[in-house]
């Protein structure tokens, strides 16, 4: 990664992690100092429209509370889920946005801001945050699973960000984990989406709820008071009380994360896998577990190199590496 540090060190570039629960805009230095950074909720079910014209207030925002000089900032980074077109900046399906398909978010920000646009796909954005400032500096080889509404992932192969053929490479939550298991936003049954998710978990929790299965710990008395008290750290606490319910699908959700990464680790033989998102709050807690599931299904060799950590960058990990982009350009080798 070879960087003009000159041309760079005093200017400034924007990463925007769009995802299904909140936009996360934030103006960035060189070598990953966040000057200023807001988060506001993605109201998706409002609508495409809605959803970009927040995006774009939340910039221009952002911008102006940085007091920072528009022409001192070199583009926009933008870290989206996909599938993407990324040579052309077109957005082609977002399971977790309703209404988005193929939106050209790069041409309309760029319209907006007469700036440069690098889409990119989230989690890759994400892994290439951790790559760059976080866990996996240094480590050429490694997957990043992003836990968090959905699952998303993003592999760097000898340094450089893995698109695929068509720059669909990294859907990791869409593998196939049980044939047999829940239908999956993209349209699939048994994703590891429909397991390991906060969507996944909450909506597993809540058919068993409607089964008439009972919970110790989450009490409610209507859809919307079930909706409201189904929060990741609740539901994680409530496991490890012992209540039944929460903790076979806790269980569950780790033990099918743990077969998806054993499966990358048999295929890629990566020296690294960073998990960031909100499950990863529960620290140990869950790579305890997840690194026995893993240790029980992959090749020896390979588990006893391979590196399972949590992120350093928590909430930050996205819109960092949709910045660094704009410093540290990966060569896109997909076609279209």
């Amino acid at each position: 990664m070879v960087i003009d540090k000159k041309s760079v060190e005093k200017k400034y570039s924007i990463g925007v992690d769009l995802g299904g629960t909140n936009i996360v805009s934030a103006i960035v230095k060189y070598q990953g100092k966040i000057v200023n950074r807001l988060k506001v909720p993605t109201l998706a079910e409002r609508g495409k429209g809605a959803t970009i014209k927040r995006i774009i207030e939340t910039i221009h925002k952002n911008i102006v509370q940085s007091t920072i000089a528009p022409g001192d900032i070199i583009g926009i980074g933008i870290g989206a889920p996909g599938p993407l077109d990324i040579k052309k900046g077109i957005i082609n399906f977002a399971p977790n946005l309703p209404g988005w398909r193929d939106v050209p978010l790069k041409k309309i920000l760029e319209d907006e801001f007469n700036m440069k646009v690098v889409l990119e796909n989230d989690a890759n954005a994400a892994a290439w945050g951790e790559r760059c400032f976080g866990a996996g500096q240094g480590v050429n080889n490694l997957v990043c699973f992003t836990l968090g509404t959905g699952i998303g992932g993003g592999i760097i192969i000898d340094g450089k960000i893995y698109h695929g053929n068509n720059c669909g490479a990294g859907e990791l939550g869409h593998m196939t984990v049980n044939k047999d298991g829940p239908r999956c936003n993209c349209g699939n049954y048994g994703c590891l989406e429909a397991y390991s998710s906060a969507t996944g978990i909450k909506n597993r929790i809540k058919n068993r709820i409607k089964e008439g299965i009972k919970s110790e710990f989450l009490h409610f008395d209507s859809d919307d008071e079930l909706s409201e008290s189904l929060r990741l750290k609740s539901i994680f606490e409530a496991a490890r009380k012992g209540d039944r319910l929460t903790s076979d699908i806790v269980e569950e959700a780790i033990s099918y994360l743990g077969i998806a990464i054993a499966n990358i680790a048999n295929i890629l033989n990566p020296e690294m896998v960073v998990l960031v998102g909100g499950i990863t709050n529960e620290g140990d807690k869950l790579l305890i577990p997840l690194r026995k599931e893993v240790r029980e299904r992959a090749f020896y060799s390979n588990y006893k190199s391979l590196k399972i950590v949590i992120g350093k960058l928590a909430g930050n990990a996205g819109v960092l590496g949709a910045a660094a982009l704009l410093w540290i350009p990966n060569n896109y080798s997909c076609r279209g």
